[in-house]
């Protein structure tokens, strides 16, 4: 009986880790060098389920921020390690207002990056001087579109990555930003994709933050 309700209870899990499409949703680490004109900083996302975990680094690789992302509540904590303490961040519609102005091109051009090969989408806005390229794959990253369209107010090139239709499921494995002539603004690459099982613990408020007090 022990080993039936153990097979059963591995099964149910691995149901349940399941994305929509039937494919096994990815659960790990994934790394990120960001790279613009005025500094260099590190990013690790970190995802379980329907919980995410963003922590930002400086150059020296200090901790210098976090957010626990929460898909099914729509809910976003910020998190300050300098003083411990965390607060909500309101989500709002975030999803950039379309004009006719943006160029959105999926284009046939690819290259391979860290093993995958990769597509490249560009979007191009001319009201604020700027062309992002998106070098994607199609794999299990069901939750990158998502996480996506609660976080893009904070990055310009994530906003501009929502107005590309039928994203879903597709990861951009390095990311470019430049003006329209051709000045690189800002670069986004990936460093490595750990598969793993992490903690629950990892997107909970740490013990000993308190709340910010307006």
């Amino acid at each position: 009986m022990g080993k039936l309700l153990l097979s059963l209870f591995l099964l149910l899990n691995y149901f349940i880790c399941l994305s929509a499409d039937g494919t096994k949703a990815f659960e790990g680490r994934i790394n990120f060098l960001r790279e613009t004109v005025y500094d260099t900083t590190y990013i690790t996302i970190m995802v379980k389920g329907s919980m995410a975990r963003i922590d930002e680094f400086d150059t020296q690789k200090r901790l210098l921020s976090s957010q626990l992302v929460d898909f099914e509540k729509e809910k976003i904590i910020a998190l300050s390690p300098s003083k411990k303490l965390y607060t909500s961040i309101p989500v709002l519609n975030s999803k950039v207002v379309s004009n006719n102005n943006y160029v959105i091109k999926k284009t046939q051009n690819f290259k391979e990056i860290n093993g995958y090969k990769c597509y490249q989408w560009r979007v191009r806005d001319p009201q604020h001087n700027t062309e992002a390229a998106y070098w994607v794959i199609n794999e299990n990253f069901a939750f990158f579109d998502k996480l996506v369209a609660l976080i893009n107010r904070t990055e310009r090139s994530f906003a501009l990555y929502n107005l590309i239709p039928e994203n879903e499921g597709y990861f951009p494995i390095l990311t470019e930003e430049r003006t329209l002539l051709r000045k690189e603004k800002l670069r986004i690459a990936v460093v490595d994709i750990n598969e793993q099982n992490l903690h629950p613990s990892l997107f909970e408020v740490p013990r000993g933050y308190n709340p910010l007090r307006n």
